[in-house]
């Protein structure tokens, strides 16, 4: 099954992924739906933080896809081919220094311009649907929320950006990405990810539950966790919230 996305706008929400998941639950959904909010109001991310964005400023939506292809140990391909397709959506915008924070983050350089959430679903050992959600700071130039590091477009380049036009451009890229994921050339995305992955290689603190500690990203592995090396050089593996960026 390829992808083509049908849209639909909102203009109040709290969260367009509770919403999607209500209507899957009542059979109201198609492979490619696609809801977005022009007030999302309670947009959540990671570990349950709040998604800030200002009314009709960016883009915040999310999509319904049935990947049922997919066999339950390769669903965090499905994270990195949507990571992917953003950061080729802000390269095709000369944005530099674009890199994707495992598991579901979009930086520039050291600030956060995206977040990511995805629900999956499965029937037996494979994929039967999942939701994924996408905060986008486009045209916000002001962030009042305690998040320390927000980016947009607009303060990156200094115009104002037409939000349809540029879900669409996205939408592009999260097509292009899933082709490459339903037709097996998982050897693009494995590649990408890892080039484009935040801080790999580089020597950093993080915390686990043994306390804090030095190591360098090495990669991620099959299951989607990330591999650390310590300074020991002992290789280990974190799932998400079991390791935290210092």
């Amino acid at each position: 099954m390829g992808l083509s996305f049908s849209i639909k706008t909102i203009e109040n929400i709290a969260s367009t992924s509770l919403l999607l998941r209500d209507w899957q639950n009542r059979g109201k959904l198609i492979h490619g739906d696609v809801l977005r909010a022009v007030n999302q109001t309670g947009g959540i991310g990671q570990a349950g933080n709040r998604w800030e964005s200002e009314k009709n400023k960016n883009l915040t939506f999310s999509f319904y896809i049935e990947p049922r292809f997919l066999a339950a140990s390769d669903v965090f391909m499905l994270n990195k081919i949507v990571a992917l397709a953003v950061h080729d959506y802000l390269s095709e915008k000369q944005i530099a220094e674009v890199k994707i924070k495992w598991p579901n983050d979009i930086y520039v350089g050291h600030k956060k311009i995206t977040g990511m959430l995805t629900h999956n679903s499965f029937l037996g050992d494979k994929l039967e649907y999942s939701i994924v959600g996408l905060g986008l700071n486009i045209n916000q130039t002001e962030f009042k929320s305690e998040a320390p590091n927000p980016i947009s477009l607009k303060l990156l380049r200094n115009t104002t950006f037409d939000l349809e036009n540029e879900l669409n451009l996205l939408l592009d890229c999260i097509k292009t990405r899933y082709s490459q994921l339903k037709n097996k050339l998982w050897y693009l995305p494995d590649a990408d990810y890892l080039r484009h992955l935040y801080g790999i290689n580089e020597q950093r603190n993080f915390s686990d539950r043994e306390g804090i500690f030095t190591g360098r990203i090495k990669g991620i592995d099959n299951y989607g966790r990330l591999l650390v090396e310590k300074a020991n050089k002992q290789l280990a593996s974190y799932d998400i919230k079991e390791i935290e960026f210092l």
